[in-house]
């Protein structure tokens, strides 16, 4: 067999990549409609996700609409579902308010023919082709916690401030911060967990009442980024700064003036533009019919991913503190 050349071999392997890189590059011939529907309208965190996904949707020719209930409301979710499968689109994406309530509608926009992927927070199982999950539960749980342990004592009392009761990601995460307080601060106790129903306002009112009633409390953990703003804005308001500390999971934006006074020393969340790109990804994926169960696909610049039922973890939890926080604009 003859030899190549190394100019040779630098065109096969220059001729291989492009290969690969169109191999890998979804159909965008047909143009389609995907549909994102967060939580609620408002929250900077899912106007970050729509961020990324309007860029994305441009290059995965998508015709794109973002939509939303005003409040943290389930049926909202419900009716704009139901308008959603009656203008035939061809995915719906959306984070989840109740997992239970609309799994009914979404089983029917999948009868339908519509593809259906959820994102941070899951609906049931089988009211979804995908899900794609922000980070592994175990993992942001163990953050959530380590982000306040440093600053309070292995006995400290510590309150809860989520989001509405029967948030999927929400409770995934304090499931798994509970578990993992319990063997790694098994002195450090849960004495109240409160909700602010995604509202900032609602949960100032929420943390200042933890407060207020729980006078031993060192730090509360918000895992929802109208949480996590309400408790800052509640332990400023009530002169407790350096004395209750604050975590949960918010954008940079969000919380950059708590986290530069030191009411949030650090506060874990990921990259939600990006998150935002990878919804629209898998939504095209999932429209072409190319999107496995099980395997790996590849999102354009934002790489590879693995699939293990349904389920794509998006990343590993990147923690926000006074070091870094200015490093990212979102």
């Amino acid at each position: 067999m003859p030899t190549l050349s190394w100019k040779s071999a630098a065109v096969v392997c220059a001729a291989l990549s492009i290969t690969a890189a169109l191999a890998a590059a979804p159909d965008t011939s047909k143009r389609i409609k995907v549909a994102m529907v967060p939580k609620l309208l408002g929250l900077s965190v899912f106007k970050a996700n729509e961020k990324g996904a309007i860029a994305a949707a441009k290059d995965l020719n998508i015709d794109f609409l973002y939509t939303a209930p005003v409040t943290a409301s389930a049926q909202g979710q419900v009716e704009i579902f139901n308008s959603l499968i009656a203008r035939k689109f061809d995915v719906i994406t959306t984070t989840s308010n109740n997992p239970t309530q609309l799994a009914p509608a979404l089983r029917r926009a999948m009868k339908m023919g519509i593809k259906v992927v959820s994102y941070d927070s899951d609906v049931a199982p089988d009211a979804r082709d995908f899900f794609i999950q922000n980070t592994s539960y175990p993992e942001m749980g163990k953050a959530l916690v380590d982000s306040v342990a440093k600053y309070i004592a292995p006995d400290a009392e510590v309150a809860i401030l989520s989001s509405t009761p029967d948030a999927t990601i929400q409770n995934e995460w304090i499931k798994a911060l509970t578990a993992y307080m319990k063997t790694a601060y098994p002195k450090m106790k849960i004495v109240t967990t409160q909700y602010g129903y995604s509202n900032p306002t609602q949960s100032l009112t929420a943390g200042v009442n933890i407060l207020q009633a729980n006078k031993n409390v060192k730090a509360i953990i918000a895992p929802d980024g109208g949480a996590e703003v309400g408790a800052a804005a509640a332990v400023e308001k009530l002169g407790l700064t350096g004395k209750v500390f604050v975590t949960g999971c918010s954008n940079p934006d969000s919380i950059r003036a708590y986290v530069k006074k030191g009411i949030i020393q650090a506060s874990p969340l990921w990259d939600e533009v990006k998150e935002g790109e990878l919804v629209m990804h898998v939504a095209r994926l999932a429209a072409n019919n190319a999107m496995p169960k099980n395997g790996t696909f590849t999102a354009g610049a934002l790489g590879t991913f693995n699939v293990k039922n349904g389920v794509i973890v998006f990343s590993k939890p990147l923690v926000f503190t006074k070091a870094n926080i200015d490093q990212y604009q979102f």
